[in-house]
């Protein structure tokens, strides 16, 4: 049974606290669920009072005293004077001796106007100079860790180190003659470093602030929270970074007694966070146990939840004991993150303990996360076909540059839960984006300095809110699409954020479910700012849609698709309103035109297949429209129609892969049909099982599990019961999704050619730039 028999009640402010098992033997959970209670009461700031006491009985035979105390009030150094001095009240009741009673001749208000005194004199002015110039540049905001998923709510727990370790700290804090909370901080900011890779830690410290012999007995909150500038090059020694620590310390230590406020109005604090990041170091000092009289008292450690700061790291040694209190909100770390950050705080102090101090921390505290193993994690999620990393160490955390596959479908939170099973709970700050494809450089390698220059640029343009509902909803659709972390403005462009042609029709796909209505023609080219598609989207609503498309034609919204989904792609159309896009247009053979997925695989194809052959890219129906054979065929008829319009007379050259090779096989069907000659149809990975008269070139992957030898005893005979005698099997290197990146695509593109050069040496065409495409333009 448990009855409480005092308490102090307050609202709105919450400071809650929890009992760990370890310290509270065999306390019953009503115990625990009371304690609980009354520690998250919030407190009424504006009538006080800020403290309150709650006495609780166990089973008649044990007693809780729980003393909390709003931080406005109470610093960790109240604790231990609080402490001896209640225990000095009850000795004297329980003896029967008056207790000593009486108002204290120091308080916190002598400590307050003896600040205001000294901060409006000549120190005041050297301590602004001396905060000007350290933080005159403008500093990033501390990174934090990304929980892969969010917490319920604040989370606090305390680990405990090995009792040698406090002893081995303090021994290497005086080898190096510095404090040991700077051996702490530095430990702090590496550990954080090692985790998010930021080099320039923005780290806040709370100073003691007791400067007179008479503040040693004021109990009150007279810490001064002070921001420090950590800075972790690789190259740095151990013996460099807690050097630097101590020095700022005790320079911060001089110039503390200015108003936080005023210190991170600093210029170069204006725009950081000073609420981020939290480390602090605390000797308990208490000489002799607590006694109340004759009772036998023991202590218990109380955490609370809640947090001040994002994350805040508490260290308090006692004796030879070291532990230290992580609090976290529920956004940065769950219990399982809290346990590994803690984990790794270990490992780090360890290391700073028995490794040389000479040693660069690069080698000493290496990152959680390596840049490659991140880059071949995401490639093998099957959301993604090419990704690069790189590392942010001025704002901390990585890029993740992906390429995302056609077919499967990944989110941002979907990518860093799946992330959080291969790295555990404790990941580094990520940002994903989108491109249609990575930059490369002349020799085919990822362009990372481009990547790091497309970085550097975003989210530098003016903020204007949405308006309307309208626009709210199209702005939050583009968060989600773009992967973006901040919110997006109405004057912000679609393509200018990010956006590209997968992106776009995934994002108006999706708008169309939130709005439950599909959208017209004239909608889907309205893909520019947030403020321009909600107006066409206003507008569309209350005008009548077209009639459907007669039939045997495309139907108009699907044709509306491939045009958005097309808008971005560099090359030049045939003609105004084509869907095709045209590549080395000057050169002088008859144009090839290709069925694809994506622009990558038209680029790539038009820059390795030489400059003297016109490439046309024709988009698949992926996405745009349900893959029924009446649609393929429609999309194919308007395909076939384009390239009549383009090339009015002469043979052609159609190609496609995997699923377009099928939309490729039905142009060339379509174009015979109307009289036309098909020299060859190239079908890369897919064997069309329809009869066909012309020449077909087929071509398959040698590791690809859409290889015709993989599932056909005998190739030759199952494609003759179609192709009569009339075709080619080819294996080029690479699996399926590989054939457009190097080395691939020079294997590709060589067996195009080849297999081009045999037809045109059966039917040659003039290859003067004024005959084939050129007399045609």
């Amino acid at each position: 049974m448990l009855r409480p028999r005092m308490s102090r009640i307050a609202m709105e402010e919450t400071l809650a606290f929890k009992a760990q098992a370890k310290d509270s033997d065999d306390l019953p959970e009503e115990a625990h669920a009371a304690i609980g209670r009354a520690g998250a009461r919030p407190f009424d700031i504006a009538h006080g009072p800020l403290w309150r006491c709650c006495v609780y009985t166990v089973g008649g035979r044990r007693t809780i005293v729980l003393l909390v105390f709003h931080h406005l009030i109470f610093d960790g150094f109240s604790r231990d004077v609080f402490a001896g001095e209640l225990a000095e009240l009850i000795t004297a009741l329980s003896d029967g001796r008056t207790p000593p009673v009486g108002q204290p001749r120091f308080q916190s208000t002598d400590v307050a106007e003896w600040e205001r005194r000294v901060a409006a004199g000549p120190r005041g002015e050297q301590s602004r100079a001396w905060w000007r110039e350290r933080f005159g540049q403008a500093h990033p905001s501390a990174a934090l860790p990304a929980a892969p998923g969010q917490a319920e709510r604040d989370g606090s727990m305390r680990v405990a180190f090995p009792d040698h370790l406090a002893e081995a700290l303090r021994a290497r804090a005086a080898a190096l003659k510095v404090p040991p909370g700077a051996l702490a901080l530095a430990a702090a900011a590496l550990t954080l470093s090692r985790v998010t890779v930021q080099r320039q830690i923005l780290l806040c410290t709370p100073l003691t602030n007791r400067e007179q012999a008479e503040a040693a007995a004021v109990i009150g909150y007279l810490n001064r929270v002070v921001p420090l500038s950590v800075a972790l090059p690789p190259t740095a020694t151990l013996a460099d970074i807690v050097s630097g620590i101590a020095r700022d310390l005790f320079a911060a230590n001089r110039h503390r007694f200015l108003p936080t406020a005023e210190i991170v109005a600093t210029a170069g604090l204006a725009r950081a966070r000073t609420d981020q990041f939290m480390a602090a170091w605390q000797e308990r000092r208490r000489e002799a146990p607590l006694a109340f009289g004759r009772l036998p008292v023991r202590e218990m450690k109380l955490d609370r939840e809640s947090a001040d700061f994002a994350l805040a790291l508490q260290f308090e040694a006692d004796g030879p004991a070291l532990s230290c209190r992580i609090s976290h909100r529920a956004h940065i770390l769950g219990p399982a993150g809290a346990a590994a950050f803690g984990t790794l705080l270990r490992d780090t102090l360890t290391a700073m303990v028995e490794k040389g101090i000479d040693q660069p921390i690069g080698s000493l505290t290496p990152p959680t996360v390596d840049r490659e193993r991140l880059r071949a994690l995401l490639v093998a999620h099957p959301g993604i076909d090419e990704a690069a990393v790189t590392e942010n160490p001025q704002t901390g955390g990585m890029s993740a540059w992906m390429v995302l596959n056609e077919y499967n479908r990944a989110s941002a939170d979907e990518l860093t839960t799946w992330l959080g099973t291969k790295f555990g709970a404790l990941l580094p700050p990520l940002r994903f984006s989108s491109l249609p494809a990575l930059p490369r450089t002349a020799t085919g390698a990822v362009d990372l300095e481009t990547l790091v220059a497309l970085d550097d640029g975003r989210g530098k343009s003016a903020f204007n809110p949405p308006e309307n509902d309208v626009e709210r909803i199209i702005a939050d659709l583009w968060q989600k699409a773009l992967w973006l972390d901040h919110p997006i403005g109405r004057h912000e462009n679609f393509r200018e954020l990010g956006g590209h042609s997968l992106l776009a029709v995934r994002m108006l796909s999706d708008l169309e479910k939130t709005l439950g209505r599909r959208l017209s023609a004239n909608v889907l080219l309205q893909l520019g700012t947030v403020a321009e598609l909600a107006a066409a989207l206003v507008s569309d609503e209350a005008q009548e849609h077209s009639a459907p498309a007669p039939a045997g034609h495309l139907d108009p919204d699907i044709l509306a698709r491939l045009r958005a989904y097309t808008a971005s792609w560099e090359g030049r159309r045939p003609f105004p309103g084509a869907v095709a896009v045209g590549h080395n247009l000057d050169g002088a053979r008859p144009p090839l035109f290709w069925c694809l997925q994506n622009e990558t695989e038209l680029k790539q194809i038009a820059r390795y297949i030489g400059k003297d052959q016109p490439v046309f890219g024709m988009r698949s129906g992926h996405e745009v429209m349900v893959k029924s054979a009446e649609n393929i065929d429609r999309l194919a008829a308007h395909y076939s129609g384009e390239i009549q319009a383009a090339v009015p007379a002469g043979p052609l050259f159609i190609g496609g892969n995997c699923q377009a090779a099928t939309i490729a096989f039905h142009v060339a069907r379509h174009a015979r049909a109307a009289g036309r000659e098909v020299s060859l149809l190239v079908l890369h990975e897919k064997m069309v099982p329809e009869r066909y008269a012309g020449r077909v070139a087929l071509c398959f992957g040698r590791d690809s599990n859409r290889n015709i030898h993989l599932w056909c005893e005998d190739p030759d005979a199952e494609c003759r019961a179609y192709y009569d005698d009339n075709f080619t099997i080819d294996i080029v290197s690479g699996g399926h999704g590989q054939f457009f990146q190097e080395p691939y695509i020079l294997d590709l593109v060589a067996m195009i050619r080849r297999r081009r050069d045999e037809v045109a040496a059966l039917d040659p065409v003039e290859k003067n730039p004024k005959s084939a495409w050129g007399r045609q333009q």
